[in-house]
């Protein structure tokens, strides 16, 4: 009975040390510790140009769009004035080669409209005639209803000069019409290319504006108002509020995470402090960062790897933190 008793006792320690291992040291053999690390960002010069301002100092905070340096190019002010005026000047041009145009066919139509109006006319005496004719030779009315008849043969001689006239009007607007309108397309197309010039110089003034793109704290600014700088040189460096990688380290035997793995990523120093992140690769062996090494006689080794996480934490930079 008693050994009955003794090795019911064993069993149950056992499986309760079993469901202790299970919830407190599961996955442990891919458990291993971090450094929080945000790349600072440096902001250059997109082009030769002048510090117009500076709207930050070192250490100061800035959110994503805030205003830090205003360059000016007087180069670039002078193309896009020079621009703007040709494209103005062919905008113009283009205008008055309209108004000639729509003048000539208008001069034309009332020219030629003369001529079509003296034979309308003509027309209108000779209907008149003839109807009066009819009338007065109602006896012979088979021989006026007849298409010999010299009046309507003047009639429609006159009817067929008017069609010519209305012909010529036409052929001759469609000819202004086209050159007038090959003329504008090119025109258009000159306007169309030199806007695409201002628009793309257009952008380079905006560029000059440098804005933050996250938000961070200035580190440091190498420039000054009044300076001329060159193209893609420095103004100043900006990090990150929060960081956007870990660097985690592999120690020992511990097992290493396939790429594209989630795990979770916790504060050494604050438990509740967590974030989610996907393992984006793996480095080489490298000796310890100071802030992970047990013991400053003894150097620590670990292979390299990288999680990335949301930019939305509340990890500082260069945060000891626990990956699992």
């Amino acid at each position: 009975m008693k050994f009955n008793w003794f090795f019911t006792f064993i069993g149950a320690f056992f499986i309760g040390m079993l469901a202790l291992s299970l919830t407190y040291f599961r996955n442990t053999g891919y458990s291993s510790v971090g450094i929080t690390y945000s790349k600072g960002y440096k902001i250059n010069a997109d082009k030769s140009a002048q510090i117009k301002s500076i709207a930050v100092v070192p250490g100061q905070q800035v959110k994503v769009g805030d205003l830090l340096v205003e360059l000016t190019s007087f180069d670039l002010e002078l193309e896009l004035d020079k621009l703007q005026s040709q494209i103005t000047t062919l905008q113009s041009e283009r205008a008055e080669k309209s108004k000639l145009a729509n003048a000539e066919i208008a001069y034309i139509k009332a020219d030629l409209g003369i001529e079509i109006e003296k034979i309308n006319m003509v027309i209108s005496q000779t209907e008149t005639e003839l109807t009066l004719n009819k009338k007065l030779s109602t006896e012979f009315s088979a021989q006026d209803l007849n298409e010999e008849n010299p009046l309507r043969q003047k009639i429609d001689a006159l009817k067929l000069q008017r069609m010519r006239y209305d012909e010529a009007i036409k052929i001759k607007v469609a000819d202004i019409r086209q050159e007038t309108d090959t003329e504008e397309r090119l025109l258009d197309n000159q306007v169309r290319l030199l806007e695409r010039e201002h628009e793309m110089h257009t952008a380079e003034k905006n560029n000059l504006r440098k804005v933050a793109i996250v938000d961070g704290v200035v580190e440091q600014v190498f420039v000054k108002p009044g300076e001329q700088v060159d193209a893609y040189s420095e103004l100043l460096s900006l990090n990150p509020v929060h960081p956007t990688t870990v660097v985690g380290y592999l120690v020992g035997k511990k097992n290493a995470l396939p790429i594209g793995a989630d795990v979770v990523v916790r504060s050494h120093e604050n438990s509740q402090l967590t974030a989610t992140g996907k393992v984006i690769g793996y480095g080489s062996v490298v000796p310890l960062p100071e802030i992970l090494q047990k013991s400053t006689a003894v150097t620590g080794f670990g292979r390299e790897f990288f999680v990335e996480i949301s930019a939305q934490n509340r990890f500082a930079n260069g945060e000891r933190v626990l990956i699992r």
